[in-house]
């Protein structure tokens, strides 16, 4: 890595290819969604909870492996239906997961490129875990593909492990960090990056949330757009003006 400044891959599981290479094979994407969803399964219900105040009817959840945060999310809100944005094959996977715990009525799944869009009409975004597989740019480009996406007023929720605001730690925070550049392109995102990258797109409102040990929830709202009533256009006469 430090020959070539390029993260390097999970040789051992991986079979020394790249990350997303990698997932292109379905024995391995079976491992890993098996994996995270079992990771999930601990982590989902403090997330849940710190978001529980956020309104929502229709969830995003983006690079959203077997959707177990989606699925938790809905439980305390019995009308809310959800979108799990997968790439193939991992899609496949999902569809079967969700089909298996009662959730296909409530939960679809599309297999896409999250780069490539994020399906409109939704008022939640959710990224747990996604962000911290990339880079500076890419990261950049995905919270437009989701500031895009969600209606005016919306919420977009990124849950993951984050370095504190001034970069002094958790030292556990900063050991995955490590971890994460080590074998992807990204890192440990700091508070304070994240909420300048959410700001730039044109997010507002940026809070930071425990949720679990070791783990937080950065949310951020999408500024509902004026209304030409409460900016009328300058230099507009008023009835009646000479």
């Amino acid at each position: 890595m430090l020959r070539t400044d390029q993260p390097a891959p999970w040789a051992s599981t991986a079979g020394g290819r790249a990350w997303p290479e990698a997932l292109d094979d379905a024995g391995f994407a079976g491992t890993i969604t098996a994996a995270m969803d079992a990771r999930g399964a601990s982590l989902a219900p403090a997330m849940a909870a710190a978001i529980a105040h956020l309104p929502a009817t229709s969830v995003i959840d983006v690079a959203g492996g077997s959707g177990v945060y989606a699925c938790t999310a809905l439980e305390d809100r019995p009308s809310a239906r959800a979108t799990i944005l997968e790439r193939p094959p991992v899609d496949a996977l999902a569809r079967r997961l969700l089909a298996e715990r009662g959730w296909a009525e409530r939960v679809t799944v599309v297999g896409t490129d999250m780069f490539v869009v994020v399906p409109e009409g939704h008022d939640l975004c959710l990224l747990s875990h996604t962000l911290h597989d990339w880079g500076e740019n890419d990261v950049r480009r995905l919270l437009q593909r989701c500031f895009d996406a969600l209606a005016p007023g919306g919420s977009l929720v990124d849950h993951d492990a984050h370095v504190n605001r001034d970069k002094t730690g958790s030292l556990r925070v900063a050991r995955y960090s490590v971890l994460l550049m080590h074998t992807t392109a990204g890192k440990c995102w700091s508070v304070a990056e994240l909420e300048t990258m959410l700001e730039d797109v044109g997010f507002g409102d940026v809070e930071e949330r425990p949720a679990g040990p070791d783990r937080s929830v950065v949310m951020a709202r999408k500024r509902p757009r004026p209304s030409a009533a409460a900016h009328p256009r300058r230099g507009r006469r008023r009835p009646g003006a000479g």
